[in-house]
């Protein structure tokens, strides 16, 4: 299902009118949208090896501790036939709080629509970010890094009557495989998501992530299991798995599961992809994962540390929560964590697509210009024309 259901669109309208954070969110295959609003300002939380505390959470690029993110907490959960409030550490079918009543008084009539944000990111000229991309190579040709991941922006108008309801729909409709979400607070901004990568899940007593290299645009018909691809994506999808492969070991977890490595669709794009599960694993050593993954080397490069530190000086800290992760945390026991790609940032009648590609030795930066124009039309292909 594609489409909030009219509660959950009253919702939005009310925590948007109200200011208080909102979250709406589609995981792939599901029967439809949740949506959960926050009662309070977001704070920081350790997502795993905590008490569970229901909600959803968002951590941006730059961070010092993987495991640290900012909470929404649930206050208020609708799913599809489903209303939840919060009391205590349960649940009851109704209000119990004065804020989670007003919460469902109506909102005021038109368009659910961000806030004019305080601190706009402009576009990156393409030949700005082709020069950027020359000297990713150049910084890798002379080492340490395999591969150092960068980034630009593309801002665009949007029309006066956009919602934002309507966007995160037509993201759901177009994008069935994807985790689809808009996550928004006076902190974080608001964010559309329309991304194919997990970054940890925790369900069912299973432990889940995956590994994820290349990019490739093929035709609408081609199948995607013909595909043929380099020796140098293949070769960086090994070290990706053997990446995540250690991160499981250096916590104990020795026991994972590895999938061989198969294309996959994401929209227009196609990717290298592995999975790895294992079985349950206590909060402490999930914890110690989730540091080790994030950033995935899909959105910083390897080696992990002077690859960040090369994106830090080249692009300062532009990113915010682009190519960090998000994704409900103890909602029904489950932590699905993502990592926040193909996405934008809107802000008024302004939209910000953050895009980006792995830079390696042999990398062109026309082809890389290129390959961030397809990443574009990820978002790019339902937005209202101004």
């Amino acid at each position: 299902m594609t489409q909030l259901t009219t509660d959950q669109r009253a919702l939005a309208a009310s925590a948007v009118a109200a200011g208080t954070p909102l979250a709406l969110w589609r995981v792939a295959g599901a029967a439809g949208f949740d949506a959960l609003v926050a009662t309070s300002a977001p704070r920081q939380v350790p997502v795993f090896g905590a008490a569970p505390d229901p909600g959803f959470v968002i951590a941006p690029f730059r961070t010092e501790n993987g495991n640290a993110a900012l909470l929404f907490q649930a206050d208020i959960l609708i799913g599809v036939g489903t209303r939840r409030f919060r009391m205590g550490n349960g649940w009851s079918d109704r209000p119990v709080t004065d804020a989670q009543a007003r919460l469902l008084s109506p909102a005021p009539p038109g368009p659910v629509q961000a806030t004019e944000g305080a601190d706009p990111v402009a576009g990156t000229p393409r030949a700005d970010y082709i020069a950027r991309v020359a000297r990713t190579v150049a910084a890798v040709r002379e080492g340490p890094c395999d591969k150092i991941v960068v980034s630009r922006v593309e801002t665009r108008a949007l029309p006066e009557s956009y919602d934002l309801c309507d966007l995160v729909e037509a993201l759901a409709a177009a994008h069935p495989h994807a985790f689809v979400a808009l996550a928004t607070s006076a902190i974080t901004g608001t964010w559309l998501v329309a991304t194919p990568e997990v970054l940890l899940q925790l369900d069912g007593g299973t432990a889940y992530t995956m590994a994820l290299a290349g990019t490739v645009w093929p035709e609408a018909d081609v199948d995607i299991d013909s595909l043929d691809w380099p020796d140098k994506i293949v070769e960086e999808q090994a070290l990706v798995s053997a990446y995540i492969r250690e991160a499981f070991a250096a916590e104990g977890l020795t026991q994972a599961e590895e999938t061989p490595a198969r294309s996959v669709r994401a929209a227009n794009l196609c990717h290298l992809r592995s999975e790895f599960r294992c079985a349950f694993a206590d909060g402490r050593a999930l914890a110690g994962l989730l540091n080790r993954l994030h950033p995935t080397s899909a959105v910083c490069g390897m080696p992990r540390t002077p690859a960040r530190e090369f994106i830090l000086r080249e692009e300062g800290d532009t990113r915010g929560f682009y190519t960090g992760y998000l994704g409900p945390r103890d909602i029904d026991g489950a932590t699905r964590l993502f990592v926040n790609l193909r996405s934008a940032r809107v802000s008024g009648r302004r939209i910000s697509l953050h895009v980006g590609g792995g830079i390696v030795a042999a990398s062109d930066p026309e082809l890389e210009w290129q390959e961030t124009v397809e990443k574009t039309k990820t978002i790019g292909r339902v937005l209202p024309e101004v």
